[in-house]
């Protein structure tokens, strides 16, 4: 999963405007740009962590820290961000900090699913488009909430599937997992929430408001494809390909918004 990120991070963060997840526009008459869309979606689970004065936040696959930069140029907390990406966490550690902003954030290698932080060591916890990665979820869903004090929340911001997959799309869709690195949840968490001692509080299905970056994220992997040659330029038609069926052309796709809480 770390090579996988180590290649595509700087391929999504052309195609979404600066962030390496998904955007959200109010309506289709919502003239917002990508950078402004997918920041908004950042807002929107800070919003949901509801993040006070001091409070330390865990970023579970941190990406290459651009949420975790909006966040603390917002609020006066501290994040500890993890990637299991080499690439991300050194382009994530080298993003300019002024000293003037209200919080501030460091970041590591560190696999979610062996979360090595002690007990209760964080107020809140958020998880980007990072789950759907993770092959062990309840593991690390269970250190989530092990890490939590409680009364602390986790917001994710995921992609989800709603029921399963028959036929020729159930056998292209583990085409699609073998190749993007995941698999989706078709319970929207509520199971594996309950299992890790997690209270969902919120689930609100958000599809209809970031489909917009999916002709994006397609026409990003074709560039690549066309920038590239031989296997590599394969490989980008491949994401392509994949990509356009996956995020195009199945219905059961969808993408919510869910916040948690360790009782």
């Amino acid at each position: 999963m770390g090579t996988f990120y180590d290649r595509h991070t700087d391929v999504y963060d052309r195609a979404l405007g600066g962030n390496i997840h998904v955007g959200y526009w109010d309506d289709e008459a919502d003239e917002s740009s990508m950078r402004e869309a997918t920041d908004r979606l950042t807002d929107l689970v800070a919003e949901r962590l509801a993040p006070s004065e001091g409070q330390h936040l865990l970023d579970v696959g941190c990406g290459h820290g651009s949420t975790a930069a909006r966040i603390i140029a917002h609020h006066a907390v501290k994040i500890i961000g993890i990637s299991v990406s080499d690439y991300q966490v050194n382009l994530a550690n080298s993003r300019p900090q002024p000293p003037d902003l209200p919080g501030e954030a460091t970041f590591r290698l560190a696999d979610a699913m062996e979360n090595p932080f002690p007990d209760d060591t964080f107020d809140g916890a958020y998880a980007i488009e990072s789950l759907m990665h993770m092959k062990d979820k309840a593991a690390a869903l269970g250190h989530i909430a092990r890490v939590l004090r409680p009364g602390g929340r986790l917001v994710i911001a995921e992609h989800g599937l709603e029921g399963e997959l028959n036929g020729l799309d159930a056998a292209r869709m583990a085409d699609a997992y073998a190749y993007f690195k995941f698999s989706l949840s078709t319970d929207r968490y509520g199971e594996l929430l309950r299992e890790a001692g997690l209270r969902l509080v919120d689930h609100t299905d958000i599809t209809r408001n970031v489909e917009r970056c999916y002709d994006s994220m397609i026409r990003g992997w074709r560039d690549a494809a066309r920038k590239g040659d031989g296997e590599a330029a394969g490989d980008w038609e491949t994401a392509a390909d994949l990509g356009e069926w996956f995020f195009c052309k199945v219905p059961q796709l969808r993408y919510g918004l869910l916040t948690a809480v360790r009782p």
